[in-house]
């Protein structure tokens, strides 16, 4: 009688030129759109798109529209450009590569907004 186990694997993300002997990067680090704004240039270049956060900068040299549209939106949220041109299936091949975290969604505080309306409900009293 044979015993089968079943196990769960978790992916580990090595850094290119690695070994396994190495401390693999945490993909479920967090960062805030402040410590994002510090990758924004060739040579350290991170963007986060829908919330995920990605190192393209080993991946800025393949990138077929060249290094220039990377830098472009390095240290940014590029969700919306990315969005215009590739589909999720660039992002199914290669986020497991470049992925490093998460984006810290950041609540906004309401800013008080008088307009037309608001001018129109004060002349009426």
């Amino acid at each position: 009688m044979t015993d089968e186990t079943t196990a769960t694997v978790t992916p580990v993300v090595q850094p290119e030129g690695t070994d396994a002997q190495t401390t693999p990067i945490n993909v479920d680090e967090i960062y805030t759109k402040d410590e994002l704004v510090l990758h924004n240039r060739d040579g350290d270049l991170w963007i986060a798109i829908d919330g995920v956060v990605y190192d393209l900068t080993k991946f800025s040299g393949e990138h077929p529209g060249g290094t220039k549209i990377l830098v472009g939106v390095a240290g940014t949220d590029a969700s919306k450009k990315f969005r215009k041109y590739h589909g999720d299936n660039i992002l199914q091949r290669y986020a497991q590569d470049y992925r490093i975290g998460t984006l810290k969604v950041e609540a906004q505080a309401r800013k008080s907004k008088v307009g037309l309306f608001s001018r129109l409900k004060r002349e009426k009293k």
